[in-house]
């Protein structure tokens, strides 16, 4: 039966879980504002109508609703029943050895005022990471996988979650926290939030590492940082840092320096010992040290901005360490439940394509899978996959692929000044738009079901042909007022993609690895190459992306590239556009030369 969960952290929603599909409504895309919260007032007044929405669209009476829990006491502005849960113990602090029996918690139900009616729904909170592990395996099609969460802190006691999938079941089986690591997301958050400016900012973090080099002084000093040497040394699932310990190091944080401590292993970790899970959130993931005086005696000084060469030093020698301990653990994993063949995946760190594709390279598993919103805009969807696979068995997860199941482009407008092309057949239309992009011109591409999570997989997405020198150049700066180290994505018919590209090739139709670029290729390719080699390849194939598809093998005939540029269609600093209007007011204000509606095989220019 029908089920609806809710997240009202950052990256906030509604979704709905039914035996016939999914639907995923990301509140960023309905506010206008990015990772947009409970917190703000535009969510607190719309959220309601969204949850009618999903009650509307449901092919039955919905059995429940699931909140996953949160940490944002603003929450209190929502409007009326929705107050009722901010006064409910939903969160969970340190979570103990009850970890099997505390992941749904029932709780009061309130009266929902929904359209002409009321209804009494129950209520059941889902544990923050238990939400990321039921959204991975149960959209996975498995029947049978190891589960692991990662993120930087989801109730600010707990940074992952292992769990067990078999058949109906998902059990967790082990809990990490932030006091003993692994911190991988908070030690990127930290750095990102030091070097661009915002919270979430961790991706243009991972552009910037392949602007610098892995320093062998600072990478003992960053893996200490993200788990301490005692913490590695009493669990087989974290590295020893061993002979590479920092003795001797140190980190500044405005006038006071912390030297390595050799009892706990770290730099804050004994001071942290007794403080709030609040402060250890803080200490590592919002602040990162002034200066580094690494074992050999060498000085760091760090600056706030990305041209600094040590921030750029920092951030590839960050992500070298967040790969290396990210593989032993899974490896550890692997090695201790070696009767599951396959990895599913998600939370913040699933976002990281190097560190994907470095545990797809290991060869440990027979299938990795990441859901599309494998970070917290996924975190309403396996609220609700958690609490209908407890209600209801046989497990249902036959319609459950979650990558296009946002709302339909909105299309009413009143705009008449743009002028419209309608193309009479489908080739035609494909013909179109091959000799636009042959021509140099960029195209926001929109069809279909939005996608969920944070990029654009040929849904909303804006295309241009990588032929020309200055594309990149053109669509990520010019039109989209993005760094210039960010790297843009390949778009390439599935057949074909070995002969430009090599890597986990067979893990590419969703952009959540990384591929290389062959040597060979490197010079027809240089305007999707990332700076290291790598690309973030999304490959289609012509069931499920036709029109796409096609348009690449058209453009093939004109350019002797079968290959695209697709970047995520929004202005700089702005969600994924999903409205009409949106995409138009794109068109007037950047040198982005049309819209095209796919399905209605139209193409609108200025």
């Amino acid at each position: 039966m029908p089920t609806i969960g809710l997240n009202f952290g950052h990256d906030g929603g509604a979704a709905l879980a039914e035996p016939g599909g999914v639907h995923v409504i990301e509140a960023e895309r309905q506010v206008g504002l990015r990772h947009v919260c409970g917190g703000n007032k535009t969510f607190a007044s719309e959220v309601g109508g969204w949850i009618g929405t999903l009650f509307d669209r449901a092919g039955g009476p919905v059995t429940g609703i699931a909140v996953s829990d949160w940490y944002t006491p603003a929450c209190e502005i929502l409007p009326g029943p929705l107050t009722e849960l901010v006064g409910q113990d939903i969160t969970w602090s340190r979570p103990g050895d009850a970890l099997a029996s505390s992941v749904l918690r029932p709780l009061k139900p309130v009266e929902w005022a929904l359209g002409d009616a009321t209804r009494s729904v129950p209520l059941t909170a889902v544990r923050h990471h238990y939400a990321h592990a039921a959204l991975a395996y149960y959209t996975s099609g498995e029947s049978k996988a190891l589960t692991l969460a990662l993120d930087g802190t989801g109730n600010y006691a707990e940074c992952g979650m292992v769990c067990l999938g078999d058949g109906d079941d998902l059990v967790p089986v082990r809990s990490f926290d932030n006091r003993n690591g692994p911190r991988f997301g908070l030690l990127y958050e930290a750095l990102a939030r030091r070097v661009h400016g915002g919270q979430f900012d961790t991706g243009k973090l991972l552009g910037l590492a392949a602007t610098g080099e892995v320093d062998a002084d600072l990478l003992p000093v960053v893996r200490a940082m993200m788990i301490g040497e005692r913490s590695r040394r009493s669990d087989e699932l974290f590295a020893p840092l061993g002979d590479t310990a920092p003795v001797g190091s140190a980190l500044r944080y405005e006038d006071s320096w912390f030297e390595y401590d050799e009892s706990s292993g770290g730099y804050l970790d004994g001071l942290l010992a007794d403080a709030t899970d609040d402060d250890v959130v803080h200490s590592y993931g919002e602040i990162f040290p002034d200066e580094i005086r690494a074992a050999s005696g060498r000085r760091f000084v760090i600056g706030k901005s990305p041209e600094d060469a040590v921030c750029r030093d920092l951030a590839a020698t960050v992500q070298a360490a967040v790969e290396q301990d990210l593989l032993h653990l899974v490896t550890a994993l692997h090695a201790r439940y070696p009767e599951y063949r396959v990895l599913c995946y998600a939370g913040g760190c699933a976002l990281n394509i190097l560190a994907n594709s470095r545990l797809a390279q290991a060869e440990l598993f027979d299938r990795i899978h990441i859901p599309t919103c494998c970070d917290d805009s996924g975190i309403a969807l396996g609220a609700a996959l958690a609490l209908a696979n407890a209600q209801d068995r046989p497990r249902r997860t036959k319609d459950a692929e979650p990558a296009y199941a946002g709302p339909a482009l909105i299309t009413t407008t009143s705009d008449t000044r743009h002028r419209r092309e309608v193309l009479e057949s489908e080739g035609e239309f494909i013909e179109r738009i091959a000799d636009l992009l042959a021509s140099r011109h960029c195209v926001a591409w929109l069809e279909g079901g939005m996608e969920t999570g944070p990029r654009a997989l040929g849904h909303r997405s804006l295309l241009v042909s990588p032929h020309w020198p200055g594309a990149r150049k053109h669509v990520s700066q010019a039109i989209k007022h993005r760094e210039w180290f960010r790297p843009v994505s390949p778009l390439c018919p599935v057949e074909v993609a070995g002969q430009y590209f090599s890597g986990p090739l067979d893990q590419t139709d969703r952009m959540l690895f990384a591929v290389r670029v062959r040597p060979e290729r490197a010079e027809d390719l240089t305007e999707v190459r990332h700076i290291d080699g790598t690309a973030r390849l999304q490959t289609v194939t012509s069931t499920e992306h036709p029109l796409l598809h096609r348009l690449c093998l058209a453009l093939k005939t004109r350019t002797g590239l079968p290959v695209l540029i697709n970047t995520s269609a929004n202005a700089g600093g702005r969600p994924i556009l999903n409205s009409l209007d949106e995409a138009l007011a794109l068109l007037d204000s950047t040198p982005l030369d049309a819209v095209v509606l796919a399905g209605e095989r139209t193409v609108i220019h200025s």
